[in-house]
């Protein structure tokens, strides 16, 4: 997944303003996560990856199995399903989805906190890292932890676009820069 992440940040934006015009958050999150739960399928990924399928017809039949799995139609998510067939970006569905949650999540004033650290963290670490981050964001927060042993000591705190990079092997890379310069 992380390397249609790019590719797929474009698209769940697009697909994000235009639901929230139409005040259709919810039916279309739903419909993405239904969309990447099919994307995902192996079955359909071997179909999807055959050349000889043209785009319009594979997008035809994924809307299709989409709206057999229990997806109401909606015109303007069924073109956006018809325009990832035709870009060849099917497979980045789970990004899009992955991404539209989180512009979502934006919305409605919350924001996912991930934070790597050397250590695991106490669930006081955790609840003082979460209001530091309440404060300075101004939204409500969420957080997702993962240990990476390569940071040495410290921790990482990813918030969207916002990176604190407080880990010893991060302080230890912009020694070596400033040194080297």
């Amino acid at each position: 997944m992380a390397d249609f992440d790019t590719a797929a940040r474009p698209y769940a934006k697009a697909m994000f303003e235009l639901a929230q015009s139409e005040n259709k958050l919810d039916q279309w999150q739903q419909g993405l996560l239904l969309a990447a739960a099919v994307a995902t399928d192996a079955d359909m990924k071997a179909f999807v990856e055959q050349p000889a399928v043209l785009p319009r017809e594979l997008g035809e039949l994924f809307l299709s199995v989409v709206t057999a799995a229990g997806l109401e139609s909606d015109n303007d998510f069924d073109n956006g399903i018809r325009l990832l067939a035709e870009n060849s970006r099917l497979a980045a569905l789970p990004a899009i989805a992955a991404q539209f949650a989180v512009l979502k999540k934006e919305a409605e004033g919350e924001i996912e906190v991930q934070v790597r650290s050397a250590h695991e963290l106490s669930a006081e670490q955790q609840q003082n890292i979460a209001d530091s981050m309440a404060r300075r964001l101004g939204k409500k927060v969420s957080i997702s932890t993962d240990i990476d042993d390569s940071l040495i000591a410290g921790a990482v705190i990813t918030a969207g676009d916002l990176v604190i990079d407080g880990s010893a092997s991060g302080r230890i890379e912009k020694l070596s820069l400033a040194v080297n310069k």
